[in-house]
């Protein structure tokens, strides 16, 4: 009797025991799948977000190199030797389409051991303002200009004309007008009334070799 009691009970947890198997393995397999699925995801946003970087990369590339170019200008100097307005034909970099400060800066450099620069490394450009109808460029400076520059009667005169033809002859305009901090340009040697121009003077300038 106790055999067939046993038995009876021993058929009757069989089954439970399986069920029992039987959930713990699906919820094993579910959290896998799970976890599986996690990790693609994941992976997915890193990709995206490599792929992002990258194209900000470029774009901040293609960005500076669009916001550089170059051109072609003439930049002119006072040759103090001969006494002349000399010229140099030179390949000029702007950036973000300044074209009067990399003028600027090129006037700030020799271009030989003979030949100093026309605007001294002390001096800032303020503003540079175009009018096409006039066919004039004001160009205004710091108020440091004459100090800075410190030169006697005639090499002001001919350096000023020097500045002059760089810009009148990149903007393809006939008069300059100088201000310094916004007031005509005055200095012991020249005095300029408001709104009066330098001519700009190609003809007398020749190139350097």
């Amino acid at each position: 009797m106790k055999k067939k009691i046993l038995a009876i009970l021993l058929s009757l947890s069989i089954p439970f025991s399986l069920i029992s198997c039987k959930d713990s393995s699906e919820k094993i397999k579910d959290d896998g799948n799970k976890v599986n699925t996690s990790t693609n995801v994941v992976d997915k946003e890193t990709t995206s977000k490599d792929k992002n970087d990258n194209d900000n990369n470029n774009n901040k590339e293609n960005e500076s190199k669009e916001s550089v170019k170059e051109a072609n200008a003439k930049i002119y100097y006072y040759d103090v030797v001969t006494d002349k307005v000399v010229y140099i034909n030179k390949v000029i970099k702007i950036e973000d389409n300044k074209t009067a400060t990399a003028l600027v800066n090129e006037l700030k450099k020799s271009p030989n051991d003979d030949i100093s620069p026309s605007i001294s490394s002390e001096i800032i450009l303020n503003s540079a303002n175009v009018d096409k109808d006039t066919s004039t460029i004001t160009v205004d400076f710091s108020s440091n200009f004459v100090s800075a520059q410190n030169l006697g009667a005639g090499a002001e005169s001919s350096t000023l004309t020097a500045i002059c033809n760089t810009f009148g002859s990149y903007f393809n305009v006939d008069n300059v007008i100088i201000t310094l901090d916004g007031k005509p340009y005055s200095s012991g040697h020249i005095l300029k009334a408001e709104g009066e121009a330098f001519k700009v003077d190609l003809k007398s300038s020749i190139e350097l070799k």
